[in-house]
């Protein structure tokens, strides 16, 4: 079983892989704000990390399609909503870096 999340968004170069992000899911914090919302945080002492997560979901459209798959748990279809700031804080003596997005689960 994998320990990440995949998300694969419909805009976005498919033979350079523009279009597909995976991060550690121990990078990824979910929270349901309504009803098939989904607050979604990224958090990592690798600055990398979230400057991919930025790439990705700022270059996306309000409402694109995507998927989004947990430790290859089977694929749920969402729309993009939105994204939350850059920001940095200190936890113990490490720099923490954090970003956020929110989805739209399709409802079937």
């Amino acid at each position: 079983m994998s320990d990440t999340v995949v998300f694969v968004k419909e805009s976005g170069n498919k033979n350079k892989g523009e279009n597909i992000f995976e991060i550690n899911q121990n990078r990824v914090r979910m929270k349901e704000k309504q009803k098939g919302t989904l607050s979604i945080t990224f958090e990592s002492p690798d600055k990398g990390d979230i400057e991919a997560a930025m790439a990705f979901f700022e270059s996306m459209n309000d409402m694109e399609p995507l998927t989004m798959n947990i430790a290859d748990t089977g694929e749920v279809k969402a729309y993009f909503k939105g994204t939350a700031p850059f920001s940095q804080t200190e936890e113990e003596g490490m720099t923490v870096y954090t970003y956020g997005v929110t989805i739209q689960e399709l409802q079937e």
